[in-house]
């Protein structure tokens, strides 16, 4: 089981915030199929200082989504300790502050990742947000800025001392951006430093992948952010790896059953036509499959994904999802 401060999780495999992704469906979605905590996509502090609404919409979720995580982006200090108080009063049981988002337009604000140029400038905001924050907090950063500046041993030392209840570190610089190849002897050596549990993020896609993270570094937990984009069931078959030793890959059926139920609850909560409208770039990922999907290279998905980002509507896109999975099954 992982800790984060007075926060037991169920389990340790745990959903990232995702940009345009981790929305109030699809993280009721992975809750449902083993995620130990989930949380909003990053949300910029002074937009929510100034109550802009399409921020505020960002925060909404229902009871199914907790432990549910607010994630936290900006540089001001009192911005950020004010838009914590205003998630917290909207339900937050956890605040997150990104230090680690690689977009040029974050980082030439002097956020996200741009903030690990600046180590003392991290510890004076935390120490502020610590002080004024009643929940648990937790930081999510990367290794450092390039390969010629790695602090990240730095800001386990500032997490720690400054009382984060839990860090979470995706494996590569600023720099690296999402290029292949991760640096688990850095996760290995802030695990060792660190009083509060690490938990390791990046290239996870397979349970033998969130397995080796866990082996080699320690970790008390593991983050899936893209691995888990068209590939939900990726938190059950991490829990039944661990808990049984084996896991069941989806079937055709699985997948059409989480597609249709993805995209009816997406249409639930926006509306038609935005609902539907939002749901295409998951579809896309669906049906691309990946490494535990047993519709990678499956015949007939290029033309299913042209047709289907073209559909309008709920009922018309299911059917054309189950004309899609019944002509596979023949």
């Amino acid at each position: 089981m992982l800790k984060i401060g007075t926060i037991l999780l169920k389990h340790h495999a745990v959903m990232a915030p995702l940009a345009g992704y981790t929305d109030s469906p699809f993280r009721r979605l992975v809750c449902g199929m083993g995620s130990g905590l989930v949380s909003t996509e990053l949300i910029s502090a002074e937009a929510l200082v100034h109550n802009n609404q399409k921020t505020m919409m960002l925060m909404a979720h229902t009871t199914q989504e907790k432990p549910f995580a607010v994630q936290l982006l900006g540089n001001n200090t009192d911005a950020l300790v004010r838009a914590s108080q205003i998630a917290i009063g909207s339900g937050a049981d956890i605040i997150d502050l990104n230090l680690g988002c690689p977009a040029r337009n974050v980082v030439a604000n002097g956020s996200g990742a741009a903030l690990l140029r600046t180590p003392e400038r991290i510890r004076e905001i935390i120490r502020e947000m610590r002080a004024a924050i009643p929940v648990p907090f937790t930081v999510k950063t990367r290794l450092g800025w390039d390969e010629t500046s790695k602090n990240i041993l730095q800001i386990v030392d500032i997490a720690n001392e400054q009382g984060v209840d839990a860090l979470a570190i995706h494996l590569r610089t600023r720099q690296q951006w999402f290029k292949k190849g991760i640096d688990l002897q850095s996760l290995a050596d802030a695990v060792k430093l660190s009083k509060i549990p690490i938990i390791g993020n990046g290239d996870i896609l397979t349970p033998d992948d969130a397995r080796t993270m866990l082996e080699a570094s320690g970790c008390a937990g593991v983050m899936i952010g893209r691995g888990a984009i068209g590939n939900p069931w990726i938190f059950q078959m991490i829990v039944d790896s661990q808990q049984k030793g084996e896991y069941r890959v989806p079937s055709l059926q699985d997948v059409r059953d989480v597609m249709i139920k993805h995209v009816r609850m997406m249409h639930e909560f926006y509306g038609e036509p935005k609902g539907v409208k939002l749901f295409r770039k998951h579809l896309v990922h669906y049906s691309r499959g990946g490494p535990v999907s047993p519709l990678t290279g499956a015949r007939y998905s290029a033309d299913f994904r042209a047709k289907a980002v073209t559909t309008e509507g709920l009922e018309p896109l299911v059917e054309l999802i189950n004309a899609y999975f019944d002509h596979l099954g023949k």
